[in-house]
């Protein structure tokens, strides 16, 4: 999955240790690592807490590597919000599917 690769992707940018993240999050860094390789869909609260580890926002886990397109920009966003909605709209999808 995507949010996962972009999740290593953006921990590795950062310098983070994923013993680091596993600590953060109650786990030990195999049970993380496990997840993360595993390219299975991750729990939103999950996602919260890397988000917030990370420093980043969730909604730029899911468009990175590109940044969320702010409203004041526009001529080039409306395609990009698009598809961060869709993006987000089929995430959430798959979530209600898991329950």
């Amino acid at each position: 999955m995507e949010i996962l690769k972009n999740i290593e992707a953006i921990r590795k940018e950062k310098g983070i240790k994923q013993s680091v993240i596993a600590e953060l999050l109650g786990v030990k860094q195999p049970a993380y690592s496990h997840c993360i390789n595993r390219s299975e869909d991750i729990w939103f609260g999950k996602l919260l807490q890397i988000s917030n580890i990370l420093e980043v926002s969730v909604i730029d886990i899911i468009t990175y590597p590109q940044k969320y397109v702010p409203e004041t920009d526009h001529c080039n966003s409306c395609k990009e919000k698009d598809k961060i909605i869709r993006n987000l709209n089929e995430y959430i999808e798959t979530l209600k599917k898991k329950k």
